[in-house]
């Protein structure tokens, strides 16, 4: 029994030493700059659906819908970690919503909804954007605070595909959740 314990605390020993150096290696290696492809502007094309959480039929119900949206997004990249740019969604159908005042149904004729993005690249693959803008389409428009959350893997020569999700809050209106998949093309200098 005691040569079981000794072998059990020299292998924790062992493993907790070989992990300490890959964790000094592995800070090394963060503190390196990532190298920057194509170029700092990039273009991105979305298909997608948009869910609308407090969406109604023509008549007031509450119902769930779904609409389908395209993206389009331009960022310039000020450094490899850190972008600003404009996001635009458009909803491709035209939906009814809730009235937050007296609760009675609002037409929404394919709105359009283009935000001033701030994007931040987080590792090789993940980044999160924070932004705002507003909706428009007839009738009213609303103010638009957006957070998205993208994932995107390089292909070659500066084409990336991309999946995305973003969370739409509209000011005293209603909220959109949108999902889609994309492609990205990086060029310029």
């Amino acid at each position: 029994m005691q040569k079981f314990k000794f072998f059990i605390i020299a292998i924790s020993l062992g493993l907790s030493s070989s992990l300490c150096f890959a964790q000094e290696e592995k800070v090394n290696a963060e503190s390196e700059e990532p190298k920057e492809s194509e170029g700092k502007h990039t273009i991105a094309f979305f298909i997608g659906h948009a869910r609308i959480g407090q969406g109604t039929d023509s008549e007031g119900k509450r119902q769930f819908n779904m609409v389908p949206s395209v993206s389009i997004d331009y960022n310039y990249w000020i450094s490899t970690r850190f972008a600003l740019g404009i996001h635009t969604d458009f909803l491709n159908e035209n939906f009814y919503v809730e009235s937050e005042e007296d609760g009675a149904p609002i037409e929404r004729e394919r709105p359009i909804a283009p935000a001033l993005m701030g994007t931040y690249m987080l590792g090789e693959h993940w980044s999160f954007g924070l932004g705002f803008g507003g909706e428009f389409a007839e009738g009213e428009d609303y103010f638009v605070t957006r957070f998205a959350i993208e994932y995107g893997v390089e292909i070659r020569n500066g084409w990336a595909v991309l999946g995305s999700l973003t969370q739409d809050f509209r000011a005293n209106a209603y909220n959109v959740t949108s999902f889609g998949i994309g492609v990205e093309k990086r060029f310029g200098n």
